[in-house]
Parts: C-alpha cells; structure tokens; sequence
C-alpha cells in the first residue's frame, strides 16, 4: 500500500504526458534532476569546482 501511495502520482503525471504528446504539445522536463538544477544551481557549480571543469 505505501509504494501505491509514493508512486501514484508519478502515473498521472505519465498520462498527463502521453494526452499532450497526443495532442502536439511536448511535455515538460519533471524529474528530480531538473527540480534540483532550478532549486539549488550552487550545487550544481560546486560539484564543476571538485572535478576541476
């Protein structure tokens, strides 16, 4: 019953994304990763800084 809960709205968010598709509209990005790159770029330029790019 909890994986029910913690993975139910990933599947509307999945039928949200095939009903544009069908109609000609593409989907937007909706991972963690893109969530993370808007919410907290510093992270993103401290891990650049650690590998030296």
């Amino acid at each position: 019953m909890l994986t029910h809960v913690v993975t139910h709205g990933g599947y509307h968010r999945g039928e949200i994304g095939r009903i544009l598709m069908q109609i000609g509209i593409a989907p937007p990005w909706d991972t963690f990763a893109v969530h993370l790159h808007h919410a907290e770029p510093s992270r993103r330029l401290q891990v650049r800084e650690r590998v030296g790019a």
